[in-house]
């Protein structure tokens, strides 16, 4: 699809929600239902891809039971290396023992599988590890007209019934623990209900810490005393002998003499 035609798609979906006359309130709702439209297609797709299996592509009883018995997605694969089972040729060493090759591809690995009837293994190893059979092994069975897959090779980890009854909903037993949730929450003391201070953390960087003082300076006290007298207990604008100290310096002002009531010459300046 081309830009043009995308944005023409794109628009037409648009014009579904809104019209000319959509207020910028009403848009955003629409939005919103546009939105859980696109999600509601999409588990509905999800749901089918789940639960709707793919439809068998031959007669073959081997697919049939395959078809009945596992999930979608392990029929999938099963079809898969079912399709590709024709096309290798089998070169039969022993009674129990081939070898199988792809027909074309002459410098191809080759694969052992044994069976004997009842049981089979193969070299490929692919049904120890995933669970479905090898195309290795199904061209052996189609090669000695087997019509059934053994029932010790469809696990039950693959059956559609085990799915069905893994996403089965007890709505009832559901139902009785939300019912002794809610009773337990009813019941539950007034203590819980505290909500306690979160525990101090660490920050970053380094701590903030004082210098360590010695003892002497921890025994030693400040101890605050006036500037006029000297003395504890009181500061100068409360001290008993601030008139004393306001009188003597104003008689040290009076006399103060300047060199001019002197008679001398300001150059010599005398200090008393």
């Amino acid at each position: 699809m081309t830009t043009t035609g995308r944005s023409e798609s794109i628009i037409a979906y648009i014009k579904r929600f809104i019209g000319s006359r959509t207020t910028l309130k009403d848009f955003v709702k629409q939005v919103d239902i546009a939105i859980d439209d696109i999600e509601q297609n999409q588990s509905y797709d999800t749901m089918l891809d789940t639960y709707r299996s793919s439809p068998s592509r031959t007669l073959s009883p081997l697919e049939n039971q395959a078809h009945n018995a596992l999930t979608p997605y392990s029929f999938k694969m099963f079809q898969e290396e079912f399709g590709m089972a024709t096309q290798y040729s089998i070169l039969q060493e022993h009674e129990h023992t081939f070898f199988v090759q792809h027909y074309k591809e002459a410098s191809s690995q080759k694969h052992k599988v044994n069976w004997d009837g009842k049981f089979a293994t193969c070299s490929c190893k692919q049904f120890e590890f995933l669970g479905i059979l090898c195309r290795h092994v199904l061209s052996v069975f189609l090669h000695k007209d087997c019509y059934e897959v053994p029932q010790m090779y469809s696990p039950m980890r693959w059956h559609r019934q085990v799915m069905q009854m893994d996403n089965t909903p007890h709505v009832e037993e559901q139902a009785l623990e939300d019912r002794d949730l809610l009773l337990d929450d009813n019941t539950m003391t007034s203590q819980d209900d505290f909500i306690n201070c979160p525990p101090i953390s660490k920050t970053k960087g380094r701590p903030k810490r004082k210098r360590m003082k010695g003892g002497r300076k921890l025994a030693e006290k400040q101890v605050k005393k006036c500037g006029l007298c000297k003395c504890v207990g009181h500061n100068i604008s409360t001290c008993p002998d601030k008139g004393k100290f306001d009188a003597s310096t104003s008689d040290r002002k009076m006399k103060k003499k300047t060199t001019e009531d002197m008679g001398l010459n300001p150059i010599f300046s005398l200090n008393f």
